[in-house]
């Protein structure tokens, strides 16, 4: 139900999203398409690499009239060229971009030949990136107090994650797969179930393996989601894990796939491309000092956590401002919580996942502006942003087993609610965006657009309502088959 759900949600953004319009979705689509075709980076030009794909696909590139112009309506755009086979050259600067998920999401590029193959790339996109999400509220699921983890699942899925599964983009199935290996990680350490582990296992390893493979800093997010679990643990819980056989073939195969990922990035520089000098990317602060690229990221935190909650079309429609404030109360409340409540090494995990979110992107830009310039976005960071909230959520809910359940049920209600209506008004407000305009009339959105969504956008605007109402009630309603007498200590045991 959770996956059918996501990818509702996310197939609602997909045809409520004009073709690209969402941040260089038309490169990723021409990628998609030539990957599917056999051609996993093409042929370098000054414009990007040059691959060969339908016509309609490459005609995406000039479908942008509207981007970073907020006030201009998708209705600029000419309509995409109609059904017919014709390959012909076209641009992408993904071109160096490991072809993994490429491949899983451009075949229906290869059944259509008009725009329904890009949407149906969107939904394979959408489907795909649901998954992991879905495997993550599963995880939460089966904690012993099983609310907060759960409510938490919903903080890490902001609606910037839901348009960007709706896009095609890897940048979806990236936080969405790291998602479900540090949910998974964190259960597997926490809440130890022998008849489950398998089980577990092999999501956390299908997880890891696309996840690894989805973008150049992937192998970095994979490796925190799998060993920062395991800091909850002592050293003789450790050993006991690895004697298991599931979680040596996990290991392993997790070790395959991010060698594979490693071994992509050397041959293809795709991480050092602007800095080796491609001739198609220039990004300002060239040259500039390591201190220079971490201060201007760690300065910007919050200007990139608003990002991460919701900045859509080319990053160039903020969601509304009552969407930031329902993040930013209750990742804070969990913050605040965690340094209240939570001792010795849970407090300490915590504090290095609030850490690693803060400090780990600014790091980074530190050490590419020199050859690189700025290139951060608030995007990147979304796994982290997953790993804390869920992890401090996690940790906390032993803590906040003795409350009162009543206040527990309130408490849920009010934040599975607030995360239906901010992701309702984010949606519509990027709708309006691409109607008629950021600053266009609400009702000219629905009656005199200059842009309509495939079906109409009263449609999509009632179809969204009523499938986060429902998930919403779900995802509260799950939290009532939680066990009130039962917790369990750092290694899973259960305790009265």
């Amino acid at each position: 139900m959770g996956w059918l759900l996501f990818s509702l949600l996310a197939a609602s953004w997909s045809f409520a999203t004009p073709i690209a319009a969402s941040p260089d979705e038309p490169a990723h689509i021409v990628k998609a398409a030539s990957v599917v075709r056999g051609q996993l980076i093409g042929e370098p030009s000054f414009r990007g690499h040059v691959v060969q794909v339908p016509r309609y696909i490459a005609s995406t590139q000039a479908e942008t009239c509207f981007a970073f112009k907020p006030s201009v309506s998708a209705g600029c755009a000419a309509p995409l060229p109609g059904p017919g086979g014709e390959i012909i050259d076209g641009t992408t600067t993904a071109g160096l971009y490991n072809p993994v998920y490429y491949s899983l999401v451009g075949w229906p590029s290869l059944l259509a030949s008009d725009a329904s193959g890009i949407y149906a790339m969107r939904i394979a996109s959408g489907v795909l990136t649901s998954l992991f999400l879905a495997f993550s509220a599963m995880f939460a699921y089966g904690w012993l107090r099983n609310r907060l983890p759960l409510a938490a699942i919903a903080l890490a899925t902001p609606p910037m994650v839901l348009f960007l599964a709706g896009s095609v983009n890897p940048n979806g199935i990236e936080t969405s797969a790291t998602l479900a290996v540090f949910t998974g990680m964190l259960t597997i350490a926490l809440q130890q179930n022998q008849a489950l582990l398998t089980e577990r296992s092999l999501i956390v390893l299908a997880a890891a393996a696309l996840a690894v493979n989805s973008r150049g800093l992937s192998p970095l997010w994979v490796a925190i989601a799998v060993l920062l679990p395991l800091a909850m643990l002592n050293w003789g819980q450790i050993r006991t894990l690895l004697r298991k056989r599931m979680v040596l073939v996990t290991a392993g195969g997790i070790a395959l796939a991010t060698a594979f990922a490693v071994f992509w990035l050397v041959h293809s520089s795709s991480l050092t491309s602007a800095i080796d000098g491609d001739g198609f990317q220039n990004f300002p602060g060239v040259g500039e000092s390591w201190l220079t690229g971490f201060a201007f990221v760690l300065r910007s935190t919050f200007g990139y956590a608003q990002d991460m909650i919701g900045n859509f079309g080319w990053l160039d429609t903020a969601a509304p401002d009552s969407v930031y404030v329902v993040w930013v109360v209750f990742v804070g409340a969990l913050l605040l919580s965690a340094f209240a409540f939570l001792r010795g090494r849970a407090l300490m995990v915590a504090i290095t996942l609030a850490g690693t979110f803060t400090l780990v992107p600014a790091i980074i830009q530190g050490f590419y502006i020199t050859g690189g310039g700025i290139i951060w976005q608030g995007r990147y960071a979304l796994p982290l942003l997953g790993y804390l909230v869920f992890g401090v959520a996690a940790l906390l809910s032993a803590r906040v087993g003795t409350a009162p359940r009543r206040a527990m049920k309130r408490l849920a209600l009010l934040a599975w609610s607030c995360w239906a209506i901010a992701q309702y008004f984010s949606f519509a407000v990027a709708l309006r965006r691409y109607a008629v305009g950021f600053d266009g009339a609400w009702r000219d959105m629905l009656f005199s657009a200059d842009w309509d969504a495939p079906g109409g956008n009263l449609l999509w605007l009632g179809v969204f309502a009523v499938l986060l109402a429902f998930t919403g009630w779900l995802g509260w309603r799950l939290g009532e088959f939680s066990d009130p007498g039962r917790l369990a200590d750092r290694s899973g045991r259960l305790i009265p």
